[in-house]
């Protein structure tokens, strides 16, 4: 499999019990950082867990459709962090295996291998708690806590989980969780790759080993937009009261093409900055020539109204950053929508109740799906 879930067996409290704790930490690593490290240092701590395995996904199930670094980079610079630490791992098995990298399908690979044959396991998945709040739109939830437990870390801007909303979704669920009280460091992936094409420091972000590398290989140099375009500033957004959309989507005034930057170039930037506040099911559709009011949609959706907000203040904010304004903003979280409008392009944040209802992409279902993120 590449890897280990053996080394660990000489020390921890799987010595006491019989039974190795093991945690496991998923994730694309592109590029793994002290984020990262961080989180597998307090759960090791917090829970007493014998040694933690990092698997970098293969095919990442909600970037179907997103470029990202080729696997054995990404495998390359976990080694790089984790070297010297005694009882941090990787395990290259979602690399190897053909296909998207469900969770679900890991645990269960690494509960039947001949290691865990050799010394039974209790295994923890460990996750931030923006991506526990998605949990109920992962493959096969209920199996993967019958098969292990979660341990579910703060996240600077997050609300603590909602485990009584979510026994709902996936009964169980609340038994099979620990949360834990840190770490409370807020680092991007996403932002480092920004970082590194624009020329800007990450030595702060990553270990110098992991900086080392993507400079040698030249990673994350390509720019992700233009920079240095004459952008106009329009004027602050403005929300309208709670209510219902237009049934088309569209915002309740005519959209103002506001910068030289093509649409979907902003939209896939929009994208990104939905993803980074893990926003579920985001799709872009390509609305040129179907209409005059915008050339693009980006839709996605939240698990509860504080998600909403914060998915449509993550786009607002990274936009102005960029200065890009938005022109105009109507729902609120308490009505379960929210719809900014960046002229050319609209974005619609849902919960998935209200999505299903309004289902733009079928009402605009002549419109070309350019990406879909799950």
């Amino acid at each position: 499999m590449g890897g280990s879930l053996t080394r660990g067996a000489a020390a921890g409290s799987g010595v006491a019990t019989g039974r190795r704790q093991v945690g496991m930490l998923g994730g694309t690593f592109d590029p793994i950082h002290r984020g990262h490290l961080a989180l597998a240092h307090a759960a090791q701590a917090e829970l007493g867990l014998d040694e933690i395995v990092f698997v970098p996904a293969g095919q990442p199930p909600h970037k179907l459709g997103r470029r990202i670094s080729p696997a054995e980079h990404r495998l390359a610079m976990v080694k790089l962090a984790i070297a010297g630490e005694p009882d941090l791992y990787v395990n290259r098995i979602e690399i190897d295996r053909p296909g998207p990298s469900y969770t679900a399908d890991t645990v269960e690979e690494l509960l039947s291998s001949e290691a865990a044959a050799e010394w039974p396991i209790d295994l923890t998945v460990i996750l931030s708690v923006d991506a526990f709040a998605d949990l109920p739109s992962w493959h096969d939830p209920v199996r993967l806590i019958r098969q292990a437990r979660l341990a579910v870390a703060p996240r600077p801007g997050h609300a603590s989980p909602d485990l009584s909303t979510l026994a709902e979704i996936v009964p169980g669920i609340a038994d099979r969780v620990t949360v834990l009280t840190g770490p409370n460091i807020d680092v991007s992936a996403s932002d480092i790759r920004r970082r590194v094409a624009r020329g800007e420091p990450i030595a702060d972000l990553v270990p110098p080993t992991v900086a080392s590398y993507i400079e040698a290989h030249h990673l994350y140099r390509e720019p992700l937009h233009e920079e240095g375009l004459n952008v106009t500033e329009p004027a602050e957004p403005t929300t309208s009261p709670p209510g219902a959309p237009r049934a088309d989507g569209l915002p309740s005034r005519p959209a103002v093409p506001h910068s030289e930057r093509p649409p979907l170039d902003v939209a896939r930037r929009i994208v990104e900055l939905a993803e980074d506040k893990k926003a579920a099911d985001i799709v872009l559709l390509d609305l040129t020539g179907l209409t005059t009011l915008a050339d693009a949609f980006v839709i996605c959706s939240g698990g509860s109204e504080r998600q909403i907000q914060a998915i449509a203040d993550g786009v607002i904010e990274g936009m102005r950053a960029e200065k890009i304004r938005p022109i105009g903003r109507e729902g609120t979280a308490v009505s379960h929508w929210i719809l900014v409008d960046f002229g050319d392009v609209v974005v619609h944040v849902f919960t998935p109740p209200e999505r299903d209802y309004y289902s733009l992409e079928k009402r605009w279902s002549e419109a070309k799906t350019v990406l879909r993120v799950q």
